[in-house]
């Protein structure tokens, strides 16, 4: 039961150490600032994309925001929904969110899961006022892919800028957030004192 708790715990606290911002990402290429986009009343902002191939199911998405799309969806990023409405389940999760740069040419994305479900969004940059979802529908099983077209998937779209209280996120060389190496080595020594003095006690 000791080594259970301290092996949740450890996962918890490193989940927290790598979460993104679902609503903002910032690089040396400056920021994305997604959280315009957002509705803030519990429904999608993006609601029943039906995919060109057609599939028997249509999809909603919410920016930054968690949505609730009945019967099944709460509290979710992404929705896939039966067309007739019978059945809905969720594909991404806001707190799951992980972004990358594109690299040199490529367009930024953002990764949601939920469970084996994985979703990419890819942000493609507009400044001719185009607001568009597309939902590319289920490319293999549990992955799903959409695409949003608009200003705020520029770098430097929305948001006014890079804030000025914080720094850029330090990046590895697939776009997403680093482990911060000082805080990593306090959570582990942390562990090993609680592990120690479980081991003294018993």
């Amino acid at each position: 039961m000791y080594w259970l708790t301290i092996a949740t715990s450890f996962a918890i606290l490193s989940l927290l150490i790598i979460a993104d911002d679902p609503c903002r990402y910032q690089t040396e290429k400056g920021v994305i600032d997604i959280s315009s986009l957002a509705r803030t009343d519990d429904k999608a902002k993006y609601p029943d994309k039906a995919p060109a191939t057609g599939s028997g199911y249509k999809y909603s998405y919410n920016p930054c925001k968690p949505f609730t799309e009945l019967p099944s969806c709460q509290g979710v990023a992404a929705c896939q929904v039966s067309t007739d409405g019978k059945y809905s389940f969720s594909i991404g999760k806001q707190d799951s969110a992980k972004w990358n740069s594109g690299g040199i040419g490529g367009s930024p994305t953002v990764t949601y899961t939920d469970g084996p479900k994985t979703l990419v969004v890819t942000l493609v940059c507009s400044k001719d006022g185009t607001d568009e979802l597309e939902a590319l529908g289920e490319s293999s099983t549990n992955n799903y892919r959409m695409r949003l077209t608009n200003k705020c998937a520029c770098w430097d779209g929305c948001g006014g800028g890079p804030q000025t209280t914080t720094k850029p996120q330090p990046t590895s060389k697939s776009g997403g957030v680093s482990f911060i190496g000082g805080t990593v080595f306090i959570v582990h020594l942390l562990i090993v004192n609680i592990v120690y003095s479980i081991g003294l006690i018993t």
